[in-house]
């Protein structure tokens, strides 16, 4: 476990729409584009993208803006990073900026960052690497990261979230309400599952192979410290090698201050990027066997996973791809033990007879060239078994 103290210039809190990159202007390229759910339809979506006008297979950076806030928002930190050689999207998730949709902190919004980073890559092909893709983002943004990296395990080198928000349900009985309640349905006492799904703690194990940096001051108080700890120690409980948690506090010459970055987050911008630079081995491969915990949903190189609509469901997930098998058992975390949940190997078309057998018995056959998609209830064993 690596645990760096390290600090930054302090700033003010306010929103920057352009900036003097250390690149000429005139050498970076920004410009929007739109894409739709791949979860709801919702759309139209917005993203800017961000780079340097000759990019070719460029590391792909995503820059996420925070509370209330949109794309413009982290145009200095995208323009500076893009600077340094990175390929940046800067994604509204729904009901920010230009977006369609509502806003659901922590929800199905998050998924509009995978969709986001697929556009992107349609878009501009060979631009930009999706091998190396990383994620920086900000107050709520970084709050984003946490959920992101955990439902997307195999997709991020390295993750910073500043100043972020792990648990919606710990800020928001803690009093941060902003407009949580509103975006989530509820309190934490209305809709317990809800919270439950929108705790990136709980997700701690599925780290795998991702550098995660937190950074935060002692002083912090809009999204408070007490939250950034309980993630740390979940991340020592599973003996989590590459967290990084970079602490500022009274006293000391430079602080981590909560707000986009003007100038005053620069240092830790680039101590993001030289980690970066320094990764010279891919993540490593999905295991043929293991545990992850799924809030709500989870795609994975291998299959990917929906339980009940998306942000009321969460469970632990064993899972088990065996010679001709692959098994999932279920154990849920949140109260329903009849939602749903759908699981789909990857790649999803079959090549082969696929039998559906749940809880030891068979129960749906899956011909060539059908979804191999199938569900159960939380609590079931799930097996897609090929037809002997």
């Amino acid at each position: 476990m690596s645990f760096k103290p390290t600090a930054v210039l302090s700033g003010l809190l306010h929103a920057v729409f352009f900036c003097a990159a250390a690149a000429p202007a005139a050498d970076i390229v920004s410009e929007d584009f739109t894409f739709t759910s791949s979860l709801d339809n919702t759309g139209p979506l917005f993203a800017a993208a961000v780079y340097k006008k000759d990019a070719q297979k460029l590391p792909l950076m995503v820059v996420q803006h925070g509370y209330g806030g949109n794309r413009g928002n982290v145009a200095f930190s995208a323009r500076r990073m893009a600077a340094r050689g990175y390929f940046c999207v800067c994604i509204d998730t729904r009901g920010n900026g230009g977006s369609a949709g509502k806003q659901d902190d922590g929800g199905i919004e998050i998924m509009d960052i995978y969709d986001g980073i697929q556009a992107a890559t349609q878009k501009y092909g060979d631009k930009l690497d999706l091998a190396k893709a990383s994620i920086v983002g900000y107050s709520n943004g970084g709050g984003n990261v946490f959920f992101a990296t955990m439902r997307f395990p195999w997709l991020f080198r390295a993750s910073m979230s500043f100043f972020g928000i792990p648990d919606y349900g710990m800020w928001n009985a803690g009093g941060g309400t902003y407009g949580v309640t509103a975006a989530v349905g509820g309190k934490v006492k209305d809709v317990p599952d809800k919270y439950l799904v929108r705790n990136s703690t709980l997700a701690a194990g599925n780290l795998c192979g991702t550098h995660f940096h937190t950074v935060y001051d002692s002083a912090e108080t809009i999204c408070p410290v007490p939250m950034q700890e309980k993630f740390i120690d979940a991340v020592k409980k599973v003996n989590y090698p590459a967290l990084l948690v970079h602490l500022s506090k009274p006293g000391d010459a430079t602080r981590w201050t909560h707000g986009y970055n003007s100038g005053h987050l620069n240092a830790a911008e680039d101590l993001f990027m030289d980690d970066i630079e320094k990764i010279k081995t891919p993540l490593p491969a999905m295991k043929n066997s293991g545990q992850l915990t799924v809030l709500g949903f989870i795609l994975t190189p291998r299959f990917k996973c929906f339980l009940g609509k998306g942000d009321d469901a969460a469970a632990n997930v064993k899972y088990d791809f065996s010679s001709g098998i692959a098994k999932f058992a279920f154990t849920p975390l949140t109260s329903d033990p009849k939602a749903k949940a759908v699981i789909t190997l990857l790649p999803d078309s079959a090549d082969k007879d696929w039998e559906i057998w749940i809880n030891g018995a068979r129960t749906a056959a899956i011909g060539k060239g059908e979804p191999l998609r199938a569900e159960a209830t939380l609590g079931a064993v799930l097996e897609f078994r090929l037809k002997k």
